[in-house]
């Protein structure tokens, strides 16, 4: 039993500083959108120039996001996470000395890379230190990462800048460049897999086998039509705000950045839920349902009385955290075998990397035929991520011994096969 409760704390732990490693790199990514005002002054480009600093490394992601869960399963999670906080910063600091806009886009695909590579690495590393059952709350904390760096660079960006000094934009990366070799000195002292797990050498790992399992392409498929979901709903909120309720451009942001907060509380909510719902079918039908929420989102979202602007945003956002914290404890179960496991959250990120490339088509519909069309192409995506969800039932089973703890083995041949994916 102490045994026991030592390995829980361990793995705790590491999820909490792999957490703290990711949020680091989401402030990387997402450091842009507050200084683009001064990025534009400072370096003498325009908008759509300067879009293609949140560009290059969406691509870069894009790009990375299968081979970074084979690369997982090959090299282990933790060499991969580490690359990953590694090349933020060095990608941040280049961007501190770039004297032009062809620099700092090069120091932005260096920084796109550990965008993809982060996003497996930590739920790998969560997955050996959790069984499925226990995985739920590690995995729901897991899966705030991205808007909890989105608020704490949104907030805290102001306190480095300057309005009438348009080259205090530097000052933001010198402090993204701190915070991640900060993670990665952190990273590398505590992370790590279980104890006896390292003993074995990687096998082979082939990266068409990983992606054998239909569970793990629906999955996938239920992540895409989520992110084309989220990224609509995030990102033309401020224009809906200020098209149809009448704001101005610094209340719609304002409101809009409300969604944030509302994901952050999702993810609160959903810990302790996922704490107590621990069978894989129960955590299913929890996805269908948090997929149905997140289709009938889009109607509230831009349907917002101007009354309830406020509660409608932080609702908007509670909803479009949920998908994302059920979809990763149910991951692991989606893997052919336990050394795939990083090829299957490779998939799913793939997925999401997908689903975020739908904000053209959203765009133009408004343009073209009002917000009308537009809830009514996302609902109709809804759907097509709820029939996916509901596959889910008929192609993943519960797995046999699920009982026991992914920290402790206790059969020889478990702890062999689980330390290959470790390394």
């Amino acid at each position: 039993m102490e045994a026991r409760k030592s390995s829980s704390a361990r793995g705790w732990l590491v999820t909490l500083v792999g957490m703290l490693a990711a949020v680091a790199i989401a402030i990387n990514m997402f450091k842009v959108p507050p200084t683009m005002g001064l990025l534009m002054a400072d370096l003498g480009i325009g908008p759509a120039l300067g879009g293609w600093l949140m560009t290059v490394p969406t691509v870069t992601g894009l790009v990375l996001a299968l081979p970074s869960g084979g690369l997982t399963d090959k090299f282990g999670p933790k060499k991969v996470g580490l690359f990953a906080i590694l090349s933020a910063a060095v990608g941040s600091l280049i961007g501190s000395f770039a004297p032009n806009i062809e620099l700092l886009l090069f120091s932005r695909f260096v920084e796109g890379l550990s965008f993809a590579l982060i996003g497996v690495a930590v739920p790998a590393i969560i997955a050996l230190w959790f069984s499925p059952e226990k995985s739920g709350a590690p995995m729901a904390i897991w899966s705030g990462w991205v808007p909890i760096g989105m608020l704490a660079i949104f907030t805290g960006a102001n306190l480095f800048i300057a309005a009438d000094d348009p080259g205090t934009w530097a000052n933001v990366w010198w402090l993204s460049t701190a915070l991640l070799v900060a993670a990665a000195v952190l990273y590398l002292v505590f992370v790590k897999a279980p104890e006896g797990y390292a003993a074995e050498d990687a096998p082979k790992i082939s990266l068409v086998e990983g992606m054998k399992s239909p569970s793990t392409w629906l999955l996938a498929v239920v992540f895409a039509m989520f992110a084309f979901i989220m990224y609509a709903v995030s990102t033309f909120a401020p224009t809906y705000c200020m098209e149809e309720l009448g704001y101005s451009l610094e209340d719609s942001n304002l409101y809009s950045s409300l969604i944030t907060v509302g994901m952050i509380l999702g993810v609160v909510l959903m810990t302790p839920v996922l704490n107590k719902v621990v069978r894989l079918k129960s955590r299913i039908w929890l996805l269908v349902a948090s997929m149905v929420l997140t289709a009938l989102i889009a109607v509230l979202a831009f349907n917002v009385p101007p009354s309830a602007t406020v509660a409608v945003m932080i609702i908007t956002g509670i909803v479009l955290q949920l998908v994302p914290a059920v979809i990763w404890p149910i991951a692991p179960s989606a893997a052919v075998a336990p050394v795939y496991i990083g090829t299957t959250f490779g998939v799913i990120a793939l997925g999401r990397s997908i689903g975020g490339f739908g904000n053209a088509s959203i765009g133009t519909l408004i343009e073209t035929s009002g917000w009308g069309a537009a809830v009514m192409l996302l609902v109709g995506i809804g759907v097509v991520g709820v029939a996916a969800c509901l596959a889910l039932l008929k192609f993943l089973k519960e797995p046999a011994g699920a009982a026991a703890p992914a920290g402790a083995p206790t059969e020889p041949a478990e702890a062999e096969a689980a330390g290959r994916s470790a390394r």
